[in-house]
């Protein structure tokens, strides 16, 4: 089960803030096995003066409608998995109007016991590793 923050510019149309966070959902459920239904996301608006991204570390040129996105996953993917999940979220950005260069990720792994979904219990008591 991910939770997906991301950070956009204010100026970014809502249709094409939620072209990408579709786009980043998809690249989950088909790089990570994350089920469908496991959807999960917090969008954030930002002004230019609430927004310091470098525009081109390392050897990229971001633009004005460059955008952060965060994902935080249970463990267990392998390298190769996590390479095709960032290239599919890049591809499914650059599908709505992004550009790849705009899109940057930042990947958080954790286990079971790290999470509550709700009740106070924790994610690994309801049967899941």
């Amino acid at each position: 089960m991910p939770l997906v923050r991301i950070a956009v510019p204010t100026h970014l149309p809502t249709e094409r803030v939620r072209a990408l966070a579709d786009a980043v959902h998809e690249a989950l459920v088909g790089t990570c096995d994350v089920p469908p239904s496991d959807h999960f996301q917090l969008i954030s608006r930002f002004s230019d003066q609430d927004r310091i991204i470098d525009p081109t570390f390392p050897d990229v040129e971001r633009s004005a409608d460059a955008v952060i996105v965060e994902i935080l996953l249970l463990a267990g993917r392998d390298d190769n998995r996590k390479r095709r999940l960032f290239e599919e979220i890049a591809k499914g950005a650059e599908a709505h109007g992004f550009r790849g260069d705009d899109i940057m990720v930042a990947l958080v792994e954790n286990r079971p016991i790290d999470w509550s979904l709700g009740g106070g219990r924790t994610y690994d008591s309801y049967g899941h590793d």
